[in-house]
């Protein structure tokens, strides 16, 4: 497997005469990594759980993760059903779950699942939507109408405009995550691609090896995607035109960090299929 690479971790990896041992951030070893990682942000949780308080008791959680949503939305008393394609996040989040939790967890796609029931609410967090191409963003809105109660609704999150304009920058940068007691650091670099639609994200642990070997790079593709876009996707949809509710940032009450989109389908119902 090659894993795809920016231009500043493969220089660097040459330079050290090291070869790239290709993760995915969402899977295996990746999954511990991207669990250390975000677990911890606090962003977007406080509103989310606003838009849980006044909906109805079931809730479908997707592209789950690890439990960052789940685990509040379980703890303010709702029924949670988490779904995620990868196996190594919902075991993380098995585990993490306490003992009687009102909670169903669900390997599939978000962009095809069938679960045969409805929800109050359904959401999608930390910006997942940018996993999706526009073709699989419309399967998925089309698969989430079928999943809600007349009158339910859906709250996705997207990136706030100021960060929106940060993404669109090739940058590099090294990180500091805590695993396992310990801080380890990472070389976080972003390339953008020609055309601005997508960005490439690498994780690298530094310092690289002063002998030459496989070094460890966790590896993510998004796509660039502002308020308006999804916004106006969601209509197409045939979901009402959202709400957005701003996201201000756990470290500074005044920056914007992301924004919710909120949106209601009226006169729906669930259709086997």
């Amino acid at each position: 497997m090659t894993a795809p690479l920016t231009a500043t971790v493969r220089r660097r990896l040459d330079e050290a005469a090291c070869t790239a041992e290709p993760c995915d951030v969402y899977d295996g070893h990746g999954a511990r990594f991207y669990d250390e990682l975000v677990g911890p942000d606090r962003s977007e949780i406080r509103e989310v759980l606003a838009v849980a308080r006044r909906s109805g008791p079931a809730v479908l959680d997707l592209a789950a993760g690890t439990g960052r949503v789940t685990l509040p939305l379980l703890r303010i008393g709702k029924t949670v059903t988490a779904l995620d394609l990868s196996p190594s996040m919902l075991q993380r989040l098995r585990n993490a779950l306490p003992a009687g939790s009102a909670c169903d967890l669900v390997l599939a796609d978000m962009r095809t699942f069938d679960l045969g029931r409805v929800f109050d609410l359904a959401v999608l967090a930390a910006t997942s939507i940018t996993l999706l191409e526009r073709d699989d963003r419309r399967r998925l809105f089309a698969a989430v109408r079928r999943h809600l109660r007349p009158s339910g609704s859906l709250v996705l999150s997207v990136a706030g405009d100021a960060v929106h304009r940060t993404l669109r920058t090739s940058v590099d940068r090294e990180i500091s995550v805590r695993s396992g007691g310990n801080t380890v650091v990472y070389l976080q670099s972003q390339q953008v691609d020609a055309v601005g639609s997508r960005r490439l994200v690498n994780w690298m642990p530094l310092p690289l090896p002063t002998a030459p070997g496989p070094v460890p790079v966790l590896t993510t593709r998004l796509h660039l995607l502002d308020a308006a876009t999804v916004a106006d996707e969601l209509t197409q949809a045939g979901f009402l035109a959202p709400d957005v509710i701003p996201v201000r940032s756990p470290a500074d009450a005044d920056a914007e960090s992301m924004m919710l989109l909120h949106s209601r389908v009226e006169g729906g119902e669930y259709r086997a299929g």
